[in-house]
């Protein structure tokens, strides 16, 4: 009887350990927790939804067609089109942080808003 009760206490503390390991397993954020629920989805990207918001958020103030600046405008789906066919567009929207002719001049855009052009742009740059 003495033996079989020191086995338990061998058993019994690596069970208790585990148990109070597993019960405090925690995700540092919540990314990890519940996966990135701010997804980028650059699956169906259209001009009407988002490209016209994005270019009329960042770009229209001082490339429209009374401020040409640099000679380019970018008020409509012509325009906008013509400058992402030609890879003006995303050259200047992609440069490195610090270079003069990084677009827009207040600051890089998102990683996203970058995907979602590139996905555009991809497809032909259609007027969706």
């Amino acid at each position: 009887m003495q033996q079989s009760a020191n086995t338990y206490k061998y058993l019994i503390l690596p069970f208790a350990v585990a148990l109070l390991l597993l019960t405090h397993c925690t995700y540092d954020n919540s990314v990890d927790s519940y996966g990135n629920t701010a997804a980028c989805d650059t699956a169906a990207v259209t001009f009407s939804q988002d490209i016209k918001a994005l270019i009329g958020q960042n770009c229209e103030g001082c490339h429209n067609g009374m401020s040409a600046n640099g000679g380019l405008i970018l008020s409509g789906h012509q325009n906008t089109a013509a400058a992402a066919l030609n890879g003006s567009l995303i050259d200047r929207m992609t440069r490195s942080a610090g270079d003069p002719l990084l677009m827009p001049p207040s600051g890089a855009l998102s990683d996203c808003d970058i995907s979602k052009l590139q996905s555009w742009i991809g497809e032909g740059a259609p007027n969706n």
